[in-house]
């Protein structure tokens, strides 16, 4: 059995559920090296970085440390829980870090074979400050699920060389049914705009319900329709909803969204897109709806906070390369360059490098870039680089 002897400053404790409670572990119950109520079916961390420690526990004899040093996730989950479909569930963990360490938390739908979406990264040595503290996170199972294995995933704990090698440590994990939180009513504009210098939004973490017209609609399957909604032509005006069970909605609706506020990026970046994850209504109010108009602004302004999720215009912007890789195309009307995205509409195997393009789409931002997203092939057009005269006065004379 491995075992690993340090002083850890521990407190004392009572952990408090709003509910049943499903799945309960101090971490004192070992067989061959591991946790018997643990490393489940999708556990991707080794038996070599779990290990028990038998000092410093609050609840039962031992704790476990979960050492995983390098940036990418590595999962440790319970054995499967049966669980009531569509059901909230709580997620506390009494855990501590010394120097670095990263822990969020998921679960894995054993009923569907399915992956849920990630809470976000919670920095355990800051939070912990080197002695157990508890943390909290929320999970949703589908309405389809009767079994889970939930997850404590884990990135970036204290470097593998002495002292530090202890990793995450984990003392209590309990896991019972909670009532979600009441969302409260905010419009578009409330949730995106910031003045935090990383674009986070001030509603950050809160469950929201907010209502806009569906502009664009982003499809990865069947089944799993991201989208966006607008509720002015104007900027901080738009928002990213990240939902991947609803495939009925199209652009013209709008509806009144329920979800939880969310900065999400795939890239290393600390700036993000501001998104509604955890989505638990969608309300179709009316359909047919026009949409809000295209803002005009430069290919440079494109790459902003504040044009997330809204409909913009370029125009007269010169195509600089359509070979970027990923369905990406760029274009530059002269005040800098704003990369085009195919997460809607391909356009990049068409796109004539050196082509001016009047270009119509929805601001986002992905793998730490901001980008235009058209829709459709309407979206654009060569420019024609005609200004039109309005009211002009003409002198027409005779051709002798």
């Amino acid at each position: 059995m491995k075992k690993i002897y340090t002083l850890f400053a521990s407190v004392c404790i009572v952990a408090t559920s709003f509910g049943q409670t499903v799945f309960q572990s101090n971490l004192s119950s070992w067989a061959a090296g591991d946790p018997t109520d643990w490393m489940g079916s999708t556990t991707s961390i080794t038996s070599a970085n779990v290990t028990e420690l038998t000092t410093g526990a609050t609840y039962g004899t031992s704790m476990a440390s979960l050492v995983n040093a390098t940036t990418t996730h590595k999962r440790f989950t319970t054995q499967p829980v049966t669980v009531v479909a569509g059901e909230t569930y709580q997620i506390q963990l009494w855990v501590a870090a010394q120097t670095s360490g990263e822990l969020r938390t998921n679960y894995y739908d054993v009923t569907n074979a399915a992956y849920g979406t990630y809470n976000s990264y919670i920095d355990v040595a800051a939070a912990s400050g080197g002695n157990l503290t508890l943390i909290t996170q929320n999970v949703t199972v589908p309405a389809t699920s009767t079994s889970v294995e939930f997850i404590v995933s884990i990135r970036n704990t204290d470097p593998t060389t002495a002292p530090f090698n202890i990793g995450i440590l984990i003392d209590s994990v309990a896991i019972s049914v909670t009532t979600p939180p009441t969302p409260t009513i905010k419009k578009i504009y409330d949730i995106q705009y910031t003045t935090n210098p990383n674009g986070d939004s001030p509603e950050l973490g809160n469950v929201v319900t907010t209502k806009g017209v569906i502009t664009g609609i982003v499809k990865n399957g069947p089944d799993r329709h991201s989208f966006f909604i607008q509720d002015s032509a104007s900027a901080w005006n738009g928002l990213y909803i990240y939902e991947k069970n609803d495939s009925t909605l199209v652009i013209g609706d709008s509806v009144e969204v329920t979800g939880t506020v969310d900065e999400f990026n795939l890239g290393s970046a600390p700036q993000k897109v501001t998104e509604l994850k955890f989505v638990s209504n969608i309300t179709v109010l009316n359909s047919g709806n026009a949409l809000p108009s295209p803002v005009a602004i430069s290919t440079a302004s494109a790459n902003m906070e504040e044009w997330e999720g809204v409909l913009i215009h370029v125009t007269n912007a010169e195509c600089m390369s359509n070979t970027l890789g990923f369905g990406m195309w760029s274009i530059n009307d002269g005040s800098g360059i704003i990369k085009a995205d195919d997460d809607i509409f391909a356009y990049h195997f068409t796109a004539v490098v050196g082509s001016d393009y009047d270009v119509t789409g929805i601001g986002h931002y992905t793998f730490d870039e901001y980008k235009i997203l058209p829709r459709d092939v309407n979206d654009i057009s060569l420019s024609t680089s005609i200004t039109e005269l309005e009211n002009a006065t003409v002198a027409v004379y005779p051709n002798p």
